[in-house]
């Protein structure tokens, strides 16, 4: 970015040769950093870099990238004269661009143009790279209020992602149109510009309504399996949409996107799984495999010496790890516990008590133990995982049990979900999806 902004310090308006040159360089430094490192690098072209200046002089002219209509540069000048600045726009064009849809009506292109929402994500992209490579406040005191890109996961406005996002295509969807049929195999990622969805079970109960700036889709890209439900649209929808692939670069790129993405998957499915239990359909089938129980304060979940071997997912709420009197650690919603007997069938070595209202899901650990047999993914990535969380657990016990003064840091690794890796976070969600699938085939 600094990179950028000098060039456009010295030339606001490159040729295509300096483009190519400006972009050869950039992708040269990221090369060298990433040298040793591993992982993948995203090479930026000519165009993309002609692209962002373009789009960058506008923003340095006129406070928006947003193409200006005829004679709007006159009134806008008038308008800052009179301290009304950037935001002096006509009726017309706020109500061209009311409910936050202004950067994809001002591109001017067709709602049905893939190149259109190209644009105008990597516009949106480039105007945040560009107001903090500035470091100064222009670009977001331009936008209303209501702009969705103002809700969208601010991993969104990465400049590093932006080769990414300008491949998003723009669709529209009129109420009542299904976006994701569940059981269909499809991997697109989906976000919501403006307008609402509601999601749909196959019970066929709503199970949640997303708003503007959500995404959706997000299980499909991990998983690559069927979906676990349906999407459909409550009101006229707009919608960025991308591919699996290329969503699942963008997972690879950015580890921060992709601990986000996967706790967001993680949640929703959890919620799945809640109303499938709780469905009356359900309970009169009587095969669910996952129970869902909510426990009061002093509930005891787990008694130390009791030979049972159940799994369980803090849904909700925390609970404390005691042994022999002494506490352990406290656990927090997102992660789990009862793991060791869950593995390696014994009594209890510990006793779990809820410290507050817990929602706790109970998996048998016979289910458990079969699943990360027979299921390749959960055998390699489950179980190596769990048993990491087994050996740092159990070292916690043991200088729990010391008498020494001062307690060393936690070597927990899922204390809760916001200490949790992201190899950890995706075991999980495999588990959970696997569940699920077991679950509905029933």
């Amino acid at each position: 970015k600094n990179l950028l902004e000098e060039r456009f310090k010295a030339n606001k308006t490159p040729s295509t040769d300096n483009c190519q040159q400006i972009a050869k360089e950039i992708n040269e430094n990221r090369k060298n950093k990433n040298k040793g490192k591993g992982g993948s690098t995203f090479s930026l072209t000519g165009k993309q870099i002609k692209f962002w200046f373009d789009h960058r002089r506008r923003i340095h002219n006129h406070g928006t990238y947003k193409p200006l209509k005829p004679g709007s540069r006159s009134m806008k000048k008038a308008g800052q004269k009179s301290g009304q600045g950037a935001m002096a726009l006509s009726k017309s064009m706020k109500d061209d661009f009311r409910n936050g849809l202004q950067q994809l009506a001002a591109a001017g292109l067709p709602a049905h143009s893939p190149m259109s929402a190209g644009m105008a994500a990597a516009a949106a992209v480039s105007t945040a790279a560009a107001a903090g490579a500035s470091g100064s406040g222009e670009a977001s005191t331009s936008a209303p209020a209501s702009d969705p890109l103002t809700s969208l996961p601010h991993w969104m406005h990465s400049f590093q992602l932006l080769p990414l996002m300008s491949t998003m295509k723009y669709a529209t969807y009129t109420p009542g149109t299904v976006i994701i049929k569940n059981g269909e195999l499809s991997d697109d990622l989906y976000f919501l510009l403006k307008g609402h969805v509601k999601v749909i079970d196959l019970n066929n109960n709503e199970i949640a309504t997303l708003e503007q700036g959500s995404f959706f889709g997000e299980m499909g890209v991990i998983d690559k399996g069927p979906r676990t439900a349906t999407v459909v649209a409550a009101a006229h929808c707009h919608a960025f949409v991308m591919s699996g692939e290329v969503a699942r670069d963008m997972l690879m790129c950015e580890p921060s996107v992709s601990k986000d993405v996967v706790d967001q998957a993680t949640s929703r499915l959890l919620d799945l799984l809640k109303a499938y239990e709780t469905s009356p359909a359900s309970r009169l089938i009587g095969t669910n495999i996952l129970k869902y129980n909510v426990y009061k304060p002093g509930h005891v979940v787990i008694k130390e010496g009791e030979f049972t071997d159940d799994f369980y997912f803090l849904s909700k709420g925390s609970v404390a790890i005691t042994k022999q009197g002494s506490v352990i650690s406290k656990l927090s919603q997102g992660t789990f516990f009862g793991e060791m007997a869950a593995l390696c069938t014994g009594a209890r070595t510990t006793t779990v008590t809820c410290q507050e209202e817990c929602e706790v899901f109970m998996l048998p650990g016979d289910i458990l133990r079969m699943l990360s047999k027979d299921d390749p993914r959960l055998k390699n990535g489950l179980g190596e995982t769990l048993r990491n969380v087994v050996f740092a657990r159990a070292y916690d016990t043991m200088m729990a049990l010391t008498d020494n003064a001062v307690r060393p840091t936690t070597a927990d690794i899922a204390v809760s979900q916001t200490t949790m890796s992201a190899d950890l976070k995706l075991a999980l969600f495999q588990l959970l999806k696997c569940i699920h699938n077991v679950t509905v085939s029933i």
